[in-house]
């Protein structure tokens, strides 16, 4: 597959044939557009605004008119095929990736974002579950295409940035049928029911679990996200996130949803994005709070550093009180909200602002995670579906309109995990259980404590890794550090191992404190010192690599 330079495909200015304005199409989508389809908001601002910024990446600006001719072309192509359902979009931080996320919209069709970074096992396994109808590639989408992916991918491959090429039941569509394709104008009306994107999330089987989100979904998400933020034309948005974290539909669906502009962060410049933010006069950011920790430790937050930000976001992880303030310094006009939400709730549905009172967790020094989007419902529950009191510890469960359809082709994990619960005064309802430990405090304030998952049993006992977690971040004075149970066997660890960046540690000096602090059971017997704490895809601690790290010291041909 030979490559084309980008500029020969996308030129600085595309001609299109717009619509007028006060068309039929224009009015009549501009009414009710968030509840039947992703591209519509777009569409009305491609109309309207064309020569204003939608995306900014690989130091190249798209206007509204140039994004749009591209997607509106690709979608076309879509459509002409007929019964395109599902749209694999297998690229990095590239125009063709946002173009092709739209274009899916665009054509009605449900895209399913993959990773290039993935291990070719878990991208063979993601392709064939998701029985795709087309592929959008860029370039680094295109470079791990072996064989044996290729031959479990469609046959329908729309590489933008690509020459032409056909074979073996392959049909490799490049820049010169795009180019030339007319456009469908304008974006389908998707019904509300229907999946906008299907997320596969890590599973405890080893094998990713596809959450179907749809239309009805994210529309909710986008108006209770509109109602609070106000996002207009003047707004710059940082598209942080890797593709297939779900962030990306609050980056680019509110962005163009009410005119703005979406900034892609830099691939090297993905943890430490003080630059980019000062660079291009961001307004809003949202990210994982790992990259304040990172930011911290680099020394390159400084106070008033980022005066153009009025608005940051974080989910993903716990918010610790310290990196919010040293936030709230370094952005000083910036409101902060700590958000939580997992895949299946569609992004994010709950949040706390981080204003006066605070709302702190507890024991924990984190933010808490606060209360449920409008319209949603959250709920404590026990292992067998009852409804606790507040201040009862369960698992966090919620319910709503931004409860997913479930996962892709799993039934049984679908009624496990989205069960029917009696509520004593909502009735019957579809529930969402989180697998996080949680409560709610007399104020109706929900705290996050871990994960179910991340509770493990050590000498008997049964302890949460993020409650040991903040003791070793007070005692060593640092926000990056992680805590796993280590060795286990038959499902009980031996003990705790932790593990901190920054200064070498006193581990005897920080042992004696944590006695002080903690049960014994719950001082871990070493303490590992990491030039770089490893982060998954997300930007999240991987405790896995952690766990692989040790394994490998035990393993004499590792």
């Amino acid at each position: 597959m030979r490559e084309i330079p980008v500029p020969t495909l996308f030129p600085a200015k595309v001609q299109v044939q717009l619509p007028p304005v006060g068309s039929s199409h224009a009015t009549e989508q501009a009414t009710n557009t968030m509840d039947i389809g992703l591209a519509l908001p777009f569409y009305d601002h491609f109309l309207k605004t064309p020569s204003r910024v939608a995306l900014h990446v690989d130091g190249v600006s798209y206007s509204y008119g140039e994004l749009g001719a591209i997607a509106g072309r690709i979608a076309a192509l879509l459509r002409d095929r007929g019964n395109i359902e599902r749209v694999g979009i297998l690229a990095g931080r590239s125009v063709e990736a946002y173009a092709g996320i739209l274009a899916a919209a665009w054509a009605g069709a449900t895209f399913v974002p993959l990773n290039p970074k993935y291990p070719e096992e878990r991208l063979l396994s993601i392709i064939r579950r998701s029985r795709l109808d087309a592929v959008v590639l860029d370039r680094s989408g295109a470079g791990v295409l072996t064989p044996r992916v290729l031959n479990a991918c469609p046959a329908l491959l729309l590489a933008p940035a690509l020459e032409e090429e056909t074979g073996a039941g392959m049909a490799l569509v490049g820049r010169r049928t795009i180019a030339t394709q007319a456009m469908s104008v304008p974006p389908v009306r998707a019904a509300a029911e229907k999946n906008a994107y299907i997320l596969f999330t890590s599973g405890t089987t080893g094998e990713p679990k596809g959450v179907m989100v749809t239309n009805a979904n994210v529309a909710h998400f986008l108006r209770v996200s509109q109602e609070r933020y106000c996002l207009g034309p003047e707004d710059r948005l940082s598209q942080q996130s890797e593709l297939t974290f779900d962030h990306i539909v609050f980056d680019l669906f509110m962005a163009w949803g009410y005119g703005a502009g979406v900034y892609v962060v830099p691939e090297n410049m993905v943890m430490a994005p003080a630059e980019f933010i000062r660079q291009q006069g961001l307004t809003v950011w949202f990210a994982v709070p790992s990259v304040i920790s990172f930011l911290k430790e680099m020394k390159l937050l400084r106070p008033g550093i980022f005066p153009s930000l009025r608005l940051s976001l974080f989910a993903g992880e716990p918010l610790p009180r310290e990196l919010a303030d040293a936030w709230q310094e370094a952005a000083p006009h910036s409101r902060i909200d700590n958000l939580y939400g997992p895949t299946e709730a569609t992004v994010d549905c709950l949040w706390q602002p981080y204003i006066s009172p605070l709302r702190i967790t507890p024991g924990r020094g984190v933010v808490a995670i606060g209360q449920p989007y409008e319209g949603m419902c959250a709920e404590i529950v026990d292992v067998a579906g009852n409804f606790l009191k507040s201040g009862e510890v369960g698992e966090l469960a919620v319910s709503g309109p931004q409860v997913s359809a479930g996962y892709l082709d799993n039934p049984e994990l679908t009624a496990r995990r989205y069960p029917c619960l009696k509520h004593p005064e909502l009735g019957a309802s579809t529930w969402y259980l989180t697998g996080d430990l949680s409560y709610r405090d007399a104020d109706g304030i929900f705290h996050y404590l871990g994960r179910v998952d991340n509770q493990v049993k050590v000498m008997g006992q049964r302890l949460e890794l993020e409650d040991v977690e903040f003791h070793l971040r007070a005692v060593c004075q640092r926000d990056s550090v992680a805590v796993i149970g280590w060795p286990v066997k038959y499902g009980t660890a031996q003990g705790l191992v932790a593990f901190v960046t920054g200064e070498k540690p006193d581990q005897r000096r920080i042992k004696e404190i944590l006695r002080h602090r903690l049960q014994a059971y719950m001082v871990p017997r070493r303490i590992v010192h990491l030039e770089k704490m490893p982060l998954n895809l997300n930007g999240k601690v991987d405790r896995k690599a952690l766990a692989d790290l040790l394994a490998a010291e035990c393993d004499p041909h590792g």
